[in-house]
């Protein structure tokens, strides 16, 4: 039966207002396009840490709720009804949802999780009321049906189910309800260690012993003794609680093959990054100092021919799944009703191309066709987008591992058509965990680096935009294999008992001269002032070397790791070990002198020149002066060429140096730094404060121990 045409506007009345409608489908295609930014360039905040992207990203986040309003108000107070307010006004619900890889800007709105919650309901209430007046217009005198309701309809209560998971995923990580949460891990885990009940023996090769929750963590909440009989094949061949010692009992064909490997490591990840959470919410950790969890890391983890890959490609997993905890909605996939996530965009595919061929079909009047069928097919391409980025989540491909034990005939029917499908989805991938890329600042180069423009911003802007510092701008360099291998080798050497690079030192014999640069009897900021010391040496000996001996792996792992570690003063010291203050304090004073020094001695402009004033100044008594540390630098730099005459001994030195002062700085008890870092695209010292939290290593040597 054919549908009547598109109704005309209705008849309005003398001095009535004019039609607006223009304005509001510009206002839903910028909608739309906040939707698309939202939804792509939110899943690669975790990838970056370009200014821009995630200035673009708050600031489409921001407005997404005044941008929802105004159209709101637009189309309410329209004197003109049109079939195409209805889809549009469907679709701006969406945006209200924002996307599934973003649920939160900051970490400060997780709390604010119900005002959000007030604010969708009192937003979607009018958008389905004037759905409702828009399907109940009468133009012409005539009451005419919504051709395409129900399509809309349907649209509408997945849009509804979107909103839902999206506050159930922020309800999760507000403070009260992850405490409960994680108590119950925090628990399992005091009473899995506890030696005096029953000496468990251990492998962390074969993972026996090492009873990880890798989920079902609920089953465990006032169970006595902690899980035991629920560890066990239960009467229908379930496991209530997966562990990490299951996983790696399970015979399953899929896990045993080699992919099944990395498949067992992302299930080790899963696990990790639950024991991870407990830092983040404060509880304490019972297995650190035990020799189980120290030989999880240095005899399990970090075993094999290249140990460095397998241990920061778990480490690297484990973070996403801390990240997708507290910034996305992906953990839904491990809720109850798990399947219900991945569910609502095959939902809205489907949902969208339907509505998409009614208007083909009765839509007579083409003038806002175009506009209304753009929107709907971007729709369904974010809606695409988002599958896929479901489906290749750890979270997916854990769930469904836990999914494939859990099912006997699973394991039993090798090479089943089902099994077929579950290998075909694990395989995936999913985009890169992290930027992968080390801050780099290098003082000497940086000076004079301020911007007259920020500052004029920052008066324009009312102080909006941030003055102009002393530290020039960010750079970065790609995380090279040579120095995840050196940092490393230099753990393994430590064994966990961290110093601040005077190990280095007594390794390669250098100890009488320089360890006086290690120097950690100063209570406040004695990391800070051994940074900066060993970075300006580092730095002008750098110099010295022509190109092809930069190219060196030690020459490049020292400056990298250098530059990295300055980065990090100037740029994120919350995740160093002192205050943040005392080191931004340092640091300025630090490029105060150098500046002076260079004034006095008339010295150039370009970098070289200024690498060759530096070396011509004097540096009497200038050790032990906390005030001059660029003096102390010069000093050093001095020593280490006149002292070590053969350039690739020097090298080492430096490199071994650096390589153990980066450990050294990753104990952190500021939990929340690292996790707000996480949305920005990461640091390598997260990955690293990770790796030695599974270690037990949580607190670096008092000042005394050290030297």
């Amino acid at each position: 039966m054919d549908m009547a045409p598109s109704p005309a506007p209705s008849p309005q009345p003398e001095g009535c207002r004019r039609d607006n409608t223009g304005t509001i489908k510009d206002l839903v295609v910028l909608a739309v396009v906040a939707m698309f930014l939202l939804h792509v360039l939110g899943s690669l905040r975790r990838r970056s840490s370009h200014t821009l992207l995630h200035s673009i990203v708050m600031l489409v986040y921001t407005l997404s709720y005044p941008l929802v309003s105004c159209t709101i108000v637009l189309i309410k107070s329209s004197s003109f009804y049109y079939l195409d307010l209805a889809v549009w006004a469907v679709f701006l619900l969406l945006l209200l949802g924002s996307s599934d890889s973003l649920t939160v800007c900051r970490l400060s709105d997780i709390d604010n999780w119900k005002s959000i919650h007030v604010k969708h309901l009192i937003k979607g209430f009018f958008l389905v009321l004037i759905i409702m007046l828009i399907g109940q217009a009468v133009p012409n005198g005539q009451r005419t049906k919504l051709p395409y309701r129900y399509p809309l309809y349907a649209i509408v209560s997945v849009v509804i189910l979107k909103g839902y998971v999206r506050i159930a995923s922020m309800r999760t990580v507000s403070k009260s309800y992850l405490s409960k949460k994680v108590k119950v891990i925090a628990e399992y885990m005091q009473q899995e260690h506890m030696e005096d009940n029953r000496p468990v023996p251990f492998d962390p090769v074969s993972m026996e012993g090492y009873r990880y929750i890798v989920a079902g963590e609920k089953y465990c909440i006032k169970r006595r003794p902690w899980c035991t009989p629920w560890c066990t094949p239960s009467s229908g061949g379930g496991i209530k609680v997966i562990t990490v010692e299951k996983i790696w009992q399970c015979m399953g064909r899929l896990l045993l093959l080699e992919r099944g490997k990395l498949l067992k490591d992302v299930c080790l990840s899963m696990a990790l990054s639950k024991m991870l959470n407990r830092r983040f919410a404060g509880f304490k950790l019972s297995e650190a100092g035990l020799p189980k969890t120290h030989d999880f890391v240095f005899k399990g983890l970090l075993s094999g021919e290249k140990p460095h890959q397998r241990a920061f490609r778990v480490i690297e997993e484990e973070l996403v799944f801390v990240h997708d905890l507290y910034y996305t909605r992906y953990s839904y996939l491990y809720q109850k009703g798990r399947y219900i996530a991945p569910c609502l965009p095959i939902a809205m595919l489907a949902l969208c191309s339907w509505l998409t061929c009614l208007l083909v079909k009765h839509y007579k009047d083409g003038s806002l066709l175009g506009a209304t069928i753009f929107i709907t097919v971007v729709v369904a391409f974010l809606e695409a987008y988002q599958l896929y980025l479901y489906i290749s989540s750890g979270w997916f491909k854990v769930a469904l591992i836990r999914s494939y034990i859990n099912t006997a005939f699973l394991r039993r029917s090798s090479g089943s058509c089902l099994e077929m499908i579950i290998g075909l989805l694990l395989r995936f991938k999913a985009f890169g965990p992290w930027k992968r890329r080390l801050g780099q600042y290098c003082m000497l180069r940086e000076l004079g680096g301020k911007s007259r423009v920020t500052n004029c911003l920052h008066y324009a802007t009312l102080r909006l935009v941030d003055k102009a510092s002393k530290k020039g701008r960010k750079k970065s360099v790609k995380l090279s294999e040579n120095v995840k291998k050196a940092v490393v080798d230099s753990l393994l050497g430590s064994n966990g008992h961290l110093t601040n690079g005077v190990r280095s030192l007594k390794k390669n014999r250098v100890q009488d001269h320089l360890s006086w640069a290690c120097d950690a009897t100063a209570t406040d900021g004695a990391v800070t002032r051994t940074i900066v010391v060993w970075h300006i040496a580092t730095t002008l000996c750098e110099q010295q070397l022509d190109k092809q001996a930069r190219e060196e792996d030690t020459v490049k792992t020292a400056s990298t790791l250098s530059k990295y570690c300055m980065h990090l003063l100037a740029f994120a010291p919350d995740l160093l070990p002192d205050h943040s203050s005392i080191s931004e304090s340092i640091l300025d004073e630090s490029i105060d002198e150098a500046s002076k020094l260079l004034k006095e001695a008339k010295g150039k402009n370009k970098f070289e020149g200024r690498c060759e004033v530096l070396m011509q100044i004097s540096t009497d008594d200038c050790v032990g002066d906390e005030t001059r540390l660029v003096a102390q630098g010069v000093h050093l730099a001095r020593q280490l060429t006149g002292n070590i005459q053969d350039s690739t001994t020097r090298w080492k030195v430096l490199s071994d140096f650096w390589s153990e002062m980066m450990l050294y700085v990753s104990p952190s008890d500021d939990a929340r730094a690292h996790l707000e870092v996480l949305a920005r695209g990461g640091e390598f010292i997260t990955h690293l404060w990770a790796l030695l939290t599974h270690a037990g290593v949580l607190n670096r040597p008092g000042p005394k121990d050290v030297v």
